[in-house]
This record gives structure tokens, sequence and C-alpha cells, in this order.
């Protein structure tokens, strides 16, 4: 995982309307992201790994 991955990641999540990147892990393999509408965290969490982790992980390779 590199910076510029996370850093890619982190600016995707906040341009994603009701999203924002809010922190990151001091060791940088967590992002705290702030929904707006958030009935099931895990289920936001799950759509951010589908949608775009699994993305960039490929393109980073």
């Amino acid at each position: 995982r590199s910076v510029e991955a996370i850093t890619l990641l982190a600016g995707t999540i906040t341009m994603t309307p009701g999203t924002l990147t809010a922190d990151m892990s001091a060791c940088g393999r967590a992002l705290l992201v702030h929904a707006l509408h958030a009935p099931d965290p895990d289920a936001v969490r799950d759509e951010i790994k589908a949608r775009y982790e699994t993305r960039l992980k490929r393109i980073f390779e």
C-alpha cells in the first residue's frame, strides 16, 4: 500500500457525495470516514471497498 494510493482513495471518498475522509491512522492502513446517511456503517465500508479500494489496488499493483 503506497502513500499515493491511500491519498487517492481518501480524496475519492471525499469527492463522493455525502462522505468525507476525516482522518488516517498513524500506520496508514485505516481511514476515518464521516458519512451523512449511514444507517449501516458496515454496508458503507463494504461499498467503499468494493467500489474504490479494489480498483485502486489493481492500479497500484
